[in-house]
């Protein structure tokens, strides 16, 4: 009683149906007009399937059927009880119900099966993919790439996503912006997607290895909107997250650094001071030791590099004043005031040090010996795989700095290959260990082409070769 669906088997002229008030399933030839078997199940069916059983060429071998009703089969967890979806081996002369799967969502309407070594799918988007089209995305975004962009009341943030971090983590915009974020997911080790959230605002977009996203909102309330990933990626995935800043243009906002000031002791206040003076001069240290490079290598020579260094002294050329009111105030006696100043000189230390930072790593490229086609494309794999997010070129990061990786193995081109081609092959020796131990990481699978490896291993060549400027 209370056929409802069918479908197919391997077999010529074998159909299932679903029989909704018998609770069953039928087997049957349908040329010949004849049942050949039933099975129980629990109940009301409605649906079904076999395996590529609504396709030309059925497979057979397993059934599944979507149960309306699930009393009495699993465990009472309240008056809404779950779906049941039932696996019977249909490979056998008897029908055989063999699988219970309680399915917590509305009543089950159909399924398709397809065979698995039918599935091909990519386990990562080719770096930047727009997912909409297919295509690479406009706003692809990649290490080193990051900015904020305003045109009006229009704000374009183009950012990035590797594990844990993301980057940038501090965006200023005016009350009424248009706010558009382009997130592009750096990660290569497949599965590891990142979320992107910002609260308060009702965004959400799942961005996916290679992904580049865009969400869009206007920015109608004023205050501090946490960002963060809702996709949990890593022991450090709660430390993935930055600060989105709404201001009122038209009002005027008190220093919380200068609140803060205001109810320290004289003590306290001296001490902060002091603090004060050394980072400035440890900050100031870095500024000469990369003017020093500039002025060594005659930076003067590349415009593009002179463009940055004559930026980089314009902030500088700022601190003169502002020092001299530290200083100032610090005679005569007004060490709150004289905080306050040294923090406006720190401003402009870190806005000259970041701007010489960039002029130096340009430079550097200047000077540098010329890129061969395969380490350009080398350097283009290294970026767009996302490996800059645990190595930094002439520093340890994240993970060890890779400059003369070539040098610290026996055979150390095949090493290397082998190392990017399969990691987990290399995590029992004694020398990935130790670094497994020391950095707490391990190096993922990112799913490189050989030529991709190969390029990689040219531009590792070119880091080498040009070590002393890095």
């Amino acid at each position: 009683m209370g056929p409802l669906h069918h479908t197919y088997d391997a077999q010529d002229g074998i159909i299932y149906t679903s029989l909704y008030v018998d609770s069953q399933i039928v087997k049957w030839d349908y040329k010949n007009l004849k049942v050949l078997d039933r099975v129980n199940v629990h109940y009301n069916i409605g649906h079904l399937d076999s395996m590529e059983g609504k396709s030309a060429k059925p497979k057979g071998k397993y059934a599944l059927a979507l149960d309306k009703l699930s009393i009495d089969r699993f465990n009472p967890v309240g008056p809404l009880h779950p779906q049941n979806h039932q696996l019977i081996d249909i490979g056998g002369p008897k029908m055989e119900l063999i699988y219970d799967l309680p399915i917590p969502l509305g009543e089950p309407h159909d399924v398709i099966s397809i065979a698995a070594d039918k599935l091909k799918p990519q386990v990562t988007y080719p770096m930047g993919t727009n997912s909409r089209t297919g295509k690479q995305h406009e706003a692809m975004t990649l290490a080193g790439q990051e900015r904020v962009e305003r045109k009006g009341n229009e704000v374009k943030i183009y950012g990035t996503l590797i594990r844990s971090h993301i980057n940038p983590e501090h965006v200023t915009v005016n009350k009424g912006d248009k706010v558009t974020f382009y997130l592009t997911n750096l990660e290569r080790a497949q599965d590891e997607t990142h979320g992107f959230a910002v609260s308060g605002y009702n965004v959400h977009a799942s961005v996916e290895p290679g992904k580049t996203v865009a969400v869009t909102f206007t920015a109608d309330e004023e205050g501090v909107f946490p960002y963060y990933c809702t996709e949990f990626c890593s022991a450090l995935h709660l430390e993935m997250m930055g600060y989105l800043y709404v201001k009122d243009p038209k009002k005027k906002y008190e220093s919380v650094k200068e609140l803060k000031l205001q109810k320290m002791s004289k003590e306290q206040l001296e001490s902060e001071y002091k603090k004060v003076i050394a980072t400035n001069k440890a900050t100031d240290d870095v500024i000469q030791s990369v003017v020093k490079f500039l002025k060594d290598k005659n930076y003067a020579k590349y415009p593009k590099v002179k463009s940055l260094v004559e930026d980089a002294l314009d902030q500088y050329g700022k601190i003169g004043e502002v020092k001299a009111k530290a200083d100032e105030s610090y005679k005569k006696g007004d060490v709150n005031g004289a905080i306050l100043w040294e923090y406006q000189v720190w401003q402009y230390m870190v806005k000259t040090a970041d701007v010489g930072l960039r002029a130096k790593n340009n430079l550097a490229k200047e000077l540098a010996t010329p890129m061969k086609p395969a380490a350009q494309k080398g350097e283009e794999a290294y970026l767009k795989g996302g490996c800059n997010g645990c190595h930094v070129i002439g520093q340890v990061s994240s993970g060890p700095d890779l400059t003369g990786v070539l040098s610290r193995h026996e055979n150390a081109e095949k090493w290397v290959f082998d190392f990017i081609k399969n990691p987990a092959s290399k995590y029992e020796e004694d020398y990935v260990k130790t670094m497994i131990n020391y950095f707490n990481l391990r190096m993922p699978n990112q799913h490189m082409n050989d030529q991709e490896i190969k390029d990689i291993i040219e531009y590792l060549k070119w880091i080498d070769e040009n070590a002393g400027l890095f």
